[in-house]
């Protein structure tokens, strides 16, 4: 038979009742449990993605290369930092809030942009990559891009993505390097994609001596923070 001291059973008692607490806080969600994803929303300030359209064709010296600028993004991103795997986001771009061949953007981007485009050559620009056989603004104002899943270990991570452009939606892999501190959590990379694949007809003029080229390059940088 064994007897306990009066102290040993109080131990035992208080033990006990650490134990079923933390048992029944984790039910409840007060605790979170192990690998437990974290809720982010995306900053629209802070986030932004940019798309580098360039020129091509004989005369191609007579036309611009573009710089359009996403802002207003907005969505939400589940992020698992010991399962990256167990990841997923939804990010929504409103097309009419492109930003297309701001002068400073094109200062910014440098080599290549240095010829300045004046109001006029701005709206002409913008009424074309907004038109039906572009973007289509009027019936699809929104891109969107679906984070599936993601592979790799922090900060260097594949996102699993499909990314839908007017009616089209592809499926494609985002090389992107995560950091997240604080409660904030920024996600950075860059991609190339044909505006074909999704339905777009790339702009040419004189029979194709003015043109811009199929494959436009994207780098985003997107903000979120967690609560």
């Amino acid at each position: 038979m064994r007897f306990e001291t009066p102290r040993a059973a109080r131990l035992q008692s208080v033990w006990l009742w650490l134990a079923a607490t933390l048992v029944a806080g984790m039910l409840a969600g007060t605790f979170p449990a192990v690998g437990q994803a974290r809720d982010y929303a995306i900053d629209a300030e802070a986030s932004q993605l940019r798309i580098r359209v360039l020129r091509t064709g004989t005369f191609s010296v007579l036309a611009h290369n573009h710089i359009l600028v996403a802002k207003g993004i907005s969505g939400r991103v589940s992020f698992n930092a010991e399962s990256v795997a167990a990841s997923s986001a939804g990010v929504s771009v409103p097309v009419a809030f492109l930003e297309i061949d701001d002068p400073k953007e094109r200062v910014r981007e440098g080599a290549g942009f240095e010829a300045e485009l004046n109001d006029s050559n701005r709206a002409s620009v913008r009424e074309n990559m907004l038109g039906t056989a572009q973007l289509d603004v009027a019936q699809f104002p929104r891109v969107t891009i679906v984070i599936d899943r993601a592979e790799g270990s922090l900060p260097t991570l594949k996102l699993h993505a499909r990314i839908k452009i007017r009616d089209r939606e592809q499926a494609v892999i985002l090389p992107a390097t995560v950091s997240v501190d604080s409660g904030t959590l920024i996600v950075s990379g860059e991609t190339d994609l044909l505006q074909s694949a999704f339905g777009i007809t790339p702009y040419t003029a004189l029979f194709g001596a003015i043109a811009v080229q199929d494959s436009v390059h994207i780098k985003f940088q997107i903000v979120a923070r967690s609560g």
